[in-house]
């Protein structure tokens, strides 16, 4: 995919300076012990400003579509999983996996999913053959950077923006990182590269690579189970912590939940514990009163668990063929799962 002009416009002002004495500034202690800015959080505990982040899952992890998540809450402000909470900035997606068509369904899908629309300030690249191995590949990755002025980059994979690369040699990998430190650093963007889990479900690849990032996300998810199970294995600014979500799909819609796990049942999201425990208290309602009493969460996201619910076989419309203006969908617990 060609960059545009002005990415490359841009690139050619970002030449390494000729003068060693301009690769840093010298601080002293004065420097250190006088006011510092707050971390600022791109999504709280998580991605920050000027940060280099690695999420890692094996294939059916569902990483690419929590990735996705992510970014379309951050460009909408929205917080993540209803319970992280972002700055809205502009999101750039450096895809070198997927290719645009199944980028495209993807993200549409997230969209429509997070109730976001064609103005919601998020871009991408698909198959640029952005190589980090050579210098002037970052240069110009930076310079698109600069040009959509995103904040959030999520990166896919490792593996193709560093082609030919042993990712368990420090020489091949330490000097990718590096790069993109340097652009997350001078570009004040928070950096999300995805990567694959090895066969033993930690990250693929060289020590290094855990040590070069100021978060290691891992993400796991069986293959077919909505749910999916996150641990910061490593970070730089929080103490790890581990959380859950599931992931729903309907009518080219793909959204994503925090949730836990009940001990000896099924794990849901805050939404679907509400519809669980108000359809328990009250017996069958219909669907706009379900969504009125809402109290843990809105009424569209108690909408969207009568779906999802019903689609989990949790509870049932009791009405399936009321049909006509001024009928409302009737729904209750299924017998066996009170």
């Amino acid at each position: 995919m060609v960059i545009d002009d002005l990415a490359y416009e841009l690139a050619a002002n970002l030449q390494p300076p000729e003068t060693e004495s301009l690769r840093y500034v010298l601080r002293n202690a004065a420097f250190a012990l006088g006011p510092q800015p707050p971390i600022e959080w791109i999504i709280d505990r998580l991605f920050s400003a000027g940060s280099v982040s690695l999420a890692v899952g094996a294939p059916g992890s569902k990483k690419t579509y929590s990735m996705l998540s992510a970014a379309v809450c951050v460009a909408s402000g929205k917080p993540w999983l209803g319970e992280f909470t972002t700055r809205q900035k502009k999101v750039l997606i450096v895809d070198e996996e997927s290719g645009e068509r199944r980028l495209s369904r993807r993200l549409g899908e997230v969209l429509r999913g997070e109730f976001a629309n064609d103005e919601t300030p998020i871009e991408f690249v698909s198959l640029a053959q952005f190589n980090l191995r050579d210098p002037n590949e970052a240069i110009l990755l930076r310079a698109l950077i600069e040009s959509t002025e995103a904040k959030f980059i999520v990166i896919d994979a490792l593996a193709d923006i560093m082609p030919g690369a042993d990712e368990n040699a420090v020489k091949d990998v330490q000097p990718v990182f590096l790069r993109l430190r340097k652009i997350a650093e001078e570009t004040g963007a928070a950096i999300v590269v995805i990567h694959h889990a090895n066969k033993m479900g930690d990250y693929r690849g060289s020590t290094a690579i855990s040590g070069a990032v100021d978060l290691l996300l891992m993400i796991e998810s069986k293959s077919g189970s909505p749910n999916i199970d996150l641990e910061t294995k490593k970070a730089r600014d929080i103490e790890p912590f581990k959380f859950a979500a599931q992931i729903h799909f309907s009518d080219e819609q793909a959204w994503l939940t925090a949730s836990e796990v009940i001990q000896g049942g099924p794990r849901y999201s805050k939404s679907q514990e509400y519809v669980n425990r108000v359809l328990k208290e009250r017996g069958p309602m219909a669907l706009p009163d379900i969504m009125a009493f809402a109290d843990i969460c809105s009424g569209e996201a108690a909408r969207a668990a009568v779906y999802s619910l019903a689609k989990m076989d949790v509870i049932y419309r009791t009405n399936p063929g009321a049909v006509g203006q001024g009928i409302a969908a009737i729904y209750a617990i299924k017998n066996g799962n009170d």
